[in-house]
């Protein structure tokens, strides 16, 4: 099942939309629309879209090194990654021991 979030909506003499969907095939994908005055400019047309696709099988690529951007170097990672979990309702688990 395809699934999307919007990341950018920026309405003006040019607007920009941005969505990531994760496609029925599994595969991520970014994808964007500038409608307005810098396509008319530039490519004579009302609107330029464009997207970016990473390949099912490299999903999981795009997922560390995204969490590495994000805690790379940050002692407080686990907790803070399952606190991002939580809010968002994303089930997780944790386990310690001592």
């Amino acid at each position: 099942m395809a699934r999307l979030i919007k990341l950018c909506e920026s309405r003006g003499e040019t607007s920009i939309f941005i969505d990531a969907e994760i496609k029925g095939t599994g595969d991520l994908q970014l994808s964007g629309q500038d409608v307005g005055e810098a396509p008319r400019k530039f490519f004579g047309d009302s609107d330029y879209e464009y997207w970016l696709t990473v390949s099912k099988e490299h999903k999981d690529d795009v997922l560390l090194l995204l969490i590495e951007k994000l805690y790379g170097g940050n002692s407080s990672a686990v907790s803070e990654f399952k606190r991002l979990l939580e809010s968002s309702g994303i089930p997780c688990e944790f386990h310690s021991y001592a």
